[in-house]
């Protein structure tokens, strides 16, 4: 594995080291430090293994896209539930019945559980935004890597790696989009590489247990990704491989997929009573105090489905939901309100990039039978079914719909590839290096002129707090259970308020130091 991959390996284990620690102590500054000492330490005692030119690499990456990590307005949802959630974990131990604070907490995301692990003394909560930061970064580094590997094959990993490197850093360049969705999807472009790769190579097994893990993380981001585990049992039955078998079966992997699905669904279960919200036949309703009524529980899954169909916005809903989302009642007003200009002004991007890149590399290229083979007959109908299956449930591109529309544009220009014999090599080279260089700098371009806005506005967000992102200071009452403060009330967004934080009172219990909310 290369620095990229083991980065993404850590974030693995971070999610289930918070996962657990959780239940024994806050993750505040003591806990976090120590989770850093001992990473440093494993960091310097392995420094002799690590690739130097990869370290040179990673730090490269981390210099050309500090820009993106400097911003004060943040996500949306931000000040709503991603602030006030991690910041509950890092003064919090586990509370029970978190989702009947408000409808943010119910939606369960492990990149929150990764935040707070970033809570330490000085910066506080400024480096919330760190775990979508470094995913971004060991992304960009496993790209980087495949486009450096296959340079000279000229094949289809490269070809794929650098548009989809070129696609995320022109792209996914505001940090503050990011919230708790782009970075399982900007992950996904990894997967679908290992994917390819595996099926054109003939590779190990060992590859379909590192989709395996990724797998996890982007699910644990959000349960929509769980569609695309359907690569795993696709990738194992072309390959002609038992995992079962003796000599494929790999007992630390299992162990921690065993161990993680029972930390994610046990913390669901704590939020709102749902093995998995809001999936109603999952949940159990009335037989715990925290849990989620069942009719709410519904009510909020129509709602959701309308929201993503573009049934409803902030400044307008439609009346009758039932029937908005029944058949393709819904697809006249998708298009009106979403597709022009969202969805359009996304697949315009994409075909520019694939465009572009096609001019550069057509005669230089090598798209052989076997190339082709996979991507008519694997992969364009895998992501036909991603893809129906995302504009019949979600279809909001922030809900898992940019990489399937995106890679399905670029398979589609990779047909029009022929297998050039031509080497070119040194003119390869000057190619790609142009068009890294290019990525960067529109990259650090966009970034710059927005830091540069967010210093001229005159809102709440303008960027007095330089270099950390604007944090409302909100007026607040304690109530108390048993002589302790247990919650914090305020109007509107919660924000960085003393936590557990909501603006709807609820009465509570606690059971051995266990803070339970009731229905």
């Amino acid at each position: 594995l290369n620095l990229g991959e083991l980065g993404l390996i850590g974030v693995f284990l971070l999610i289930n080291i918070s996962y657990l620690s959780i239940f024994l102590t806050p993750h505040n500054s003591i806990h976090n430090i120590f989770i850093l000492f001992v990473g440093l330490v494993l960091f310097f005692i392995n420094f002799k293994n690590f690739d130097k030119k990869q370290l040179k690499l990673l730090l490269f990456l981390i210099v050309l896209t500090i820009s993106f990590f400097i911003i004060s307005k943040n996500h949306d949802d931000f000040p709503y539930y991603h602030l006030p959630y991690a910041l509950n974990l890092s003064e919090n131990k586990i509370s029970f019945g978190m989702g009947l604070l408000n409808y943010g907490n119910r939606h369960h995301s492990s990149i929150l559980f990764l935040n707070s692990l970033k809570f330490i003394p000085i910066f506080k909560y400024y480096l919330f935004n760190l775990p979508n930061y470094l995913i971004l970064i060991f992304v960009n580094f496993v790209l980087l890597q495949q486009i450096i590997k296959n340079i000279d094959k000229r094949n289809l990993i490269f070809l794929l790696s650098l548009t989809f490197f070129l696609i995320i850093n022109i792209k996914f360049t505001r940090l503050s989009e990011y919230g708790t969705d782009l970075g399982g999807q900007i992950l996904l472009t990894v997967i679908f590489l290992n994917l390819i790769s595996n099926l054109l190579n003939k590779e190990n097994i060992e590859k379909v247990y590192f989709n395996i893990i990724l797998l996890l993380i982007i699910f644990s981001f959000k349960v929509y990704f769980i569609f695309y585990f359907l690569i795993i049992p696709i990738t194992l039955y072309i390959l002609k491989i038992n995992p079962f078998l003796k000599k494929n079966f790999n007992e630390k992997l299992f162990f921690c997929i065993v161990i993680f699905g029972i930390l994610f669904l046990s913390h669901n279960i704590i939020n709102t009573g749902c093995l998995i919200y809001p999936v109603s036949a999952t949940c159990f309703g009335d037989y715990f105090s925290w849990s989620l009524d069942i009719k709410e529980i519904k009510r909020m899954d129509l709602w959701l489905e309308v929201w993503a169909k573009a049934g409803a916005a902030p400044n307008y809903k439609v009346e009758n939901f039932e029937n908005y989302i029944s058949g393709i009642n819904w697809v006249k007003n998708w298009i009106n309100n979403y597709f022009f200009n969202k969805v359009s002004d996304f697949l315009l991007i994409i075909f520019l990039i694939n465009f572009i890149i096609y001019l550069f590399y057509k005669k230089q290229i090598k798209i052989n039978s076997k190339d082709l083979n996979i991507v008519k007959k694997i992969l364009v109908p895998l992501l036909i079914l991603i893809l129906f299956f995302w504009f019949f449930n979600h279809p909001s591109l922030r809900y898992g719909g940019y990489l399937p529309v995106s890679f399905l544009i670029t398979l589609t220009f990779i047909i029009l590839y022929k297998n050039s014999s031509k080497n070119l090599k040194n003119n390869i080279y000057f190619k790609t290096k142009i068009l890294i260089l290019l990525a960067f700098l529109i990259f650090n371009l966009k970034n710059i002129t927005r830091i540069n806005s967010e210093i001229k506005r005159e809102d709440q967000y303008k960027f007095l707090n330089f270099p950390f992102y604007y944090v409302k200071e909100k007026n607040f009452q304690k109530f108390k259970l048993d002589n302790q403060n247990y919650l914090y009330i305020t109007n509107g967004y919660c924000w960085a308020t003393p936590t557990p934080c909501t603006n709807t009172p609820r009465e509570g219990y606690s059971v051995n130091g266990y803070l339970f909310l009731k229905r």
